[in-house]
């Protein structure tokens, strides 16, 4: 084996146990390496190994889900992991960075933030870990050990060098890859006219199969839903739109027409245009297209024009920063072929095309509208074509009698969190927005509550917990220094008061309650010592 196989070996497994604790899965952890490890190896075969952390993070970003079902085996090695793949998302990256012994410094660059947020993040995921757990938790070592005792199998290496496209002298020989895979059963077959013969693994030969049928069970599937496909071109520029929803834009100039027209007025060659953002602004007066597109002689232009003539509204040209690999791209004319092909439909308007250029990975996000209202939203990888997100969103219906009444999503948060005292919680947000309320709050001791509700039905989407840091064991409570806020401010118990804000900070070494406020003629501001019940700090506004 030689040095770049095992450099790959060696930045897969460490990067391995980081994926899977993400992700929550390990089966999605091997898969989300693999295919990082290969993409960033494509684009910058000498500097790879730099690029892999930032792009496994982005990755696992776009993958993983609010709440998982973990394929974690029933292992008492692993047991200690299974409390952190109950954590969000966020909480389980940073904890994940922190355990791989991934140095600080790489890790918060990875991740786009400081050392000093990130040590941060840490600390907040260990606490809702002992939150979650009833106050005890695992230590770091120990769930560094468990991390040790994740698998990674000698099929996942097979599969990692199979697609990073090791050359064939790069691969391990015979004699070394027989103790990595084991007994590998080989079949031999007669070249016609050659007179060779050729060794095929087995599980090379069902892998293949297995590709078919998929590539066939996915052209059974799209041939059921669109018996007719489009042909693969851009959309038709005035097709005989027979959805509702479509039909009122039937005399709108088609995405691509749009981008046509644009690079008229730029008065460039066709050829060196990358249309950075085209966006359909249909409640804009004029309807209209805002256009962004880069030459690489460092110009960008800027322009909305008239959604139905074309015509120019406005106009602007700005520097632009040149755009790193942009030749690697998959061409935008087929991506947007893909993102049609998403959704299984043929009549359909694209209200979104954009190049997303950050660092060295760049990706193609769409947003198509269906008849129904159907909002579709998706992002692709601009290199190898892959579906990294993908939702699709239903108009919030026009009738909302079926929504609960805010006092009653208040109470079924309450219950989720275990029924605290009502009369000591202070609720510093209850938004509704469609079919989800967004509901904020916090408890007596400066616990805080973030939830996202199913407005309809009041089932609870997402929970957030921030535990209380701080050593409260002599504070006079988060409702007292409100009480004593609201007295500074001569409220009446009857006043209508709404808090944005109740928690506890730390200001010139010492603990306190931060308030804010506010009542139909004034907001206000409090600091409230969490041990003395002081008034640090006091400001009315009016508004």
């Amino acid at each position: 084996m030689t040095d770049q196989s095992e450099a790959l070996i060696s930045c897969a497994k460490r990067l391995f146990p980081l994926a899977a604790l993400y992700l929550g899965s390990l089966s999605g952890g091997r898969a989300a390496v693999t295919e990082t490890i290969a993409a960033v190896r494509k684009r910058s075969p000498e500097s790879w190994e730099s690029d892999v952390l930032p792009r496994l993070l982005r990755t696992c970003q776009t993958r993983a889900a609010e709440r998982n079902t973990p394929d974690f085996p029933d292992d008492a090695e692993l047991a200690a992991l299974l409390p952190v793949l109950k954590l969000p998302p966020g909480s389980r990256c940073s904890l994940a960075l922190s355990l791989c012994d991934i140095p600080p410094e790489e890790a918060a660059a990875a991740r786009g933030i400081t050392p000093e947020t990130l040590v941060q993040n840490t600390e907040k995921a260990i606490r809702q870990l002992k939150f979650t757990r009833g106050g005890e938790a695992p230590d770091t070592e120990t769930l560094r050990e468990a991390l040790r005792h994740l698998p990674w199998h000698d099929s996942d290496t097979e599969a990692l060098l199979a697609a990073a496209a090791i050359p064939e002298g790069d691969a391990p020989a015979e004699q070394d890859a027989a103790p990595i895979a084991g007994e590998i059963r080989k079949i031999t077959k007669q070249e016609q006219g050659s007179g060779r013969t050729v060794s095929v693994p087995l599980w090379g030969m069902l892998a293949g199969l297995a590709g078919i049928l998929l590539i066939f069970g996915i052209l059974l599937y799209f041939a059921a839903r669109n018996p007719r496909p489009a042909p693969m071109q851009d959309p038709p520029a005035h097709a005989d739109f027979e959805p509702e929803e479509i039909r009122r834009y039937q005399d709108y100039l088609t995405l691509p027409e749009a981008q046509q027209k644009a690079a008229e007025y730029a008065k460039q060659p066709e050829k060196s245009l990358v249309f950075l953002s085209t966006k359909l602004k249909p409640a804009e007066q004029p309807p209209r297209y805002e256009i962004v597109l880069y030459v690489p002689d460092g110009q960008q232009y800027e322009y909305a024009l008239d959604a139905k003539t074309g015509a120019l509204i406005s106009d602007r040209t700005v520097k632009a920063e040149p755009i790193q690999h942009i030749e690697t791209w998959i061409p935008a004319e087929k991506m947007r072929q893909s993102a049609l092909h998403c959704t299984g439909l043929t009549d359909v308007l694209f209200l979104k095309e954009k190049l997303s250029t950050g660092g060295d990975a760049g990706s193609y996000k769409y947003e198509l509208l269906d008849g129904e209202g159907v909002v579709y939203a998706m992002e692709f990888d601009a290199v190898t074509g892959m579906l990294m997100k993908y939702s699709a969103e239903s108009p919030a219906p026009e009738q909302l009698g079926n929504i609960i009444p805010s006092e009653r999503a208040k109470q079924l948060a309450l219950v989720r969190a275990g029924n605290p005292d009502p009369d000591k919680v202070i609720f510093t947000k209850v938004k509704q927005d469609g079919n989800v309320y967004l509901i904020a709050f916090t408890l007596d001791d400066g616990t805080q509550y973030l939830m996202e509700l199913n407005a309809v039905t009041g089932s609870i989407n997402t929970v957030d917990v921030s535990p209380v840091s701080a050593d409260i064991s002599g504070a006079i409570g988060m409702i007292e220094a409100a009480k004593r806020a609201e007295s500074l401010a001569g409220l009446m118990k009857t006043q209508p008061i709404e808090f944005t804000k109740a928690k506890i900070e730390r200001s010139n070494g010492a603990y306190v309650y931060e308030l804010e406020f506010e009542t139909e003629a004034f907001e206000y501001e409090a600091s409230v010592n969490t041990v003395t019940g002081a008034m640090i700090k006091y400001r009315a506004i009016a508004k």
